[in-house]
């Protein structure tokens, strides 16, 4: 797992796992970037006013 790193400011701007791409700050995104959300995971710990898709698998840990 490896993250990423703005080289002005040192904000992260993306995550790897395996080899992919598995996450990518948001505030890094101009527009829609095309992809589907996959699985949410740490659902133990969400906010309790955040909502999420019933067709995404949801997990309480960290998930392969």
């Amino acid at each position: 797992m490896g993250t990423y790193f703005c080289r002005v400011c040192g904000s992260p701007l993306a995550g790897t796992y395996k080899g992919d791409v598995s996450w990518v700050t948001l505030g890094c995104v101009d527009g829609d970037p095309g992809i589907k959300v996959e699985k949410h995971i740490f659902m133990d710990s969400k906010a309790a006013w955040e909502t999420n898709p019933d067709d995404v698998a949801q997990f309480e840990e960290f998930s392969d």
